[in-house]
């Protein structure tokens, strides 16, 4: 939901309400019009738990970090806080939100494999632009087959062990107890 259409819909309940009278739209009008300087974006007092919560994803991580202090500070809300707990994470790399998808594109051909992961969860989980998601597939299969992989280690169950790789200085099970026993 947009904002416009928040504030529509809030001057429409006001509207429709036997209670609603003139200068409460006036005084509505002129909060939308005036004190939206110290707000984390346009309309941001107007807007309901939902509509807030809705509209996270549309911002950047320094525009989300405003809207988190400013909520701390004025209104509180706990499931708006913990939406921003949520969405709140570090970039993949450095001023990535303001990078244009080109940009991305451009940085990925220099990335290593773990920034090309982070900026894939990041894309995921934020914008989801289908370009700089298959970009990421690509650059990543490229990446793979250019390196090689490293071998992992021979899997040996601690069963498959021999007697001779048990280290020295263990005090063998009969002794542990206490007895005196040979």
């Amino acid at each position: 939901m947009t904002i416009l259409s928040a504030i529509r819909d809030r001057f429409s309940r006001s509207s429709s309400s036997s209670s609603s009278s003139a200068p409460e739209l006036a005084r509505d009008a002129s909060t939308a019009a005036g004190d939206d300087d110290a707000l984390p974006f346009a309309g941001y007092d107007r807007l309901g738990d939902r509509q807030v919560i809705d509209g996270l994803c549309d911002h950047s991580q320094i525009e989300l970090a405003a809207v988190e202090s400013y909520e701390r500070s004025h209104k509180d809300r706990k499931r708006v806080l913990d939406k921003l707990r949520y969405m709140r994470g570090h970039e993949p790399l450095p001023g990535y939100d303001a990078l244009s998808v080109d940009e991305i594109v451009a940085a990925l051909d220099a990335a290593d494999l773990a920034t090309i992961k982070r900026v894939r969860d990041y894309e995921r989980k934020f914008a989801n632009r289908s370009r700089v998601s298959e970009e990421v597939v690509r650059t990543h299969s490229r990446r793979q087959a250019a390196e090689p992989a490293s071998v992992a280690p021979g899997y040996q169950p601690t069963s498959a062990r021999t007697r001779s790789s048990v280290p020295v200085d263990r005090v063998p099970v009969d002794r542990l107890g206490g007895s005196d026993r040979p």
